[in-house]
């Protein structure tokens, strides 16, 4: 446990709370087990403890394991199995940005510049490429940013937001995709992309919502209560925290994503037995691979700066 601390509510600085959900801790918490768990895309279930702020009604978790640990465990995550749905996610990713073209007037150009934070293997930024956006990608993995670069050719720089240095105004789109209730101090990238953003650009947040049904029915066995999960959301949370760094919210929608059918069957056996079977009678006739779109509470929000 000395690698955990108590925090203040990362939105408002409160230290009053109500806690959510008691802490599982393992018996051991080695330094090998917490680097394996702390990966972006890590499988392992929620052990901390989860709590609600007394005042502002955030959710998150509390005590959490220091900044500096996360941050260096994810650098050092590496995940296989997860690019391999890229394709899939290229899917999903085309459809909203056709989306954010067809209701937000985003121009579908070269000069458009878009920034994808915690790109992962670049699933997004080459479905940016593919409808003919210019992608720069920030992702902390060195893994999976030096796959991205040598695999498909992208411009993925190695490392958090806050290490970069990008000219003020300079982007059209900036996007989080599965990215926000990871970051130890939201708050603080979210103060960058204002100053990174144009004024008329737009800021895609996709995040897991903790008042979604999904989440009130499954309770602990929700697929997104994670330890790599530090926040998390509701409408009125996040509605909160945009607004306290600059923006406005003109958009809250539910994001259905496409994977491929036994993929969803494999992390869903992980909480209920009997996706595992069905994942085997999938398997064996012959229909792992077909697409299928998903829906257990996430959430997609499209922003704008107000304009000082």
């Amino acid at each position: 446990m000395s690698d955990f601390r108590m925090i203040v509510c990362p939105l408002c600085s409160t230290d009053a709370f109500t806690i959510v959900y008691d802490a599982t801790f393992p018996a051991e918490l080695t330094n090998e087990f917490l680097t394996t768990v702390y990966r972006s895309s890590s499988d392992q279930a929620l052990f901390e403890q989860v709590v609600r702020c007394a005042k502002c009604g955030l959710v998150y978790l509390n005590p959490r394991l220091s900044p500096d640990r996360i941050i260096e465990a994810y650098a050092g995550g590496e995940d296989r199995a997860f690019i391999k749905q890229d394709n899939m996610r290229i899917r999903t990713f085309v459809e909203a940005l056709k989306e954010l073209s067809e209701r937000y007037q985003l121009k579908l150009l070269p000069e458009t510049k878009v920034l994808d934070v915690g790109c992962a293997g670049g699933a997004f930024l080459r479905a940016a490429k593919q409808v003919g956006l210019s992608p720069i990608g920030v992702e902390p993995s060195y893994w999976l940013s030096e796959y991205a670069r040598k695999e498909h050719g992208l411009d993925v720089r190695t490392g958090t937001l806050p290490e970069q240095i990008f000219d003020l105004e300079s982007f059209d789109l900036i996007t989080l995709w599965d990215v926000i209730e990871h970051l130890p101090d939201p708050g603080k990238e979210l103060d960058q992309i204002y100053t990174i953003l144009k004024p008329s650009g737009i800021l895609v947040v996709n995040y897991p919502d903790f008042a979604s049904l999904p989440a009130m029915l499954l309770g602990r066995k929700w697929p997104f209560l994670l330890s790599v999960h530090l926040t998390y959301y509701t409408p009125l949370t996040i509605r909160r925290e945009m607004k306290k760094h600059g923006f406005k919210i003109v958009a809250v929608t539910r994001h259905w994503q496409t994977l491929e059918l036994g993929y969803v069957l494999e992390r869903a056996s992980s909480y209920f037995k009997l996706f595992g079977v069905a994942k085997k009678i999938i398997e064996a006739l012959g229909f792992s691979r077909i697409p299928i779109k998903y829906w257990v509470g996430q959430t997609k929000m499209v922003a704008k700066k107000y304009v000082k």
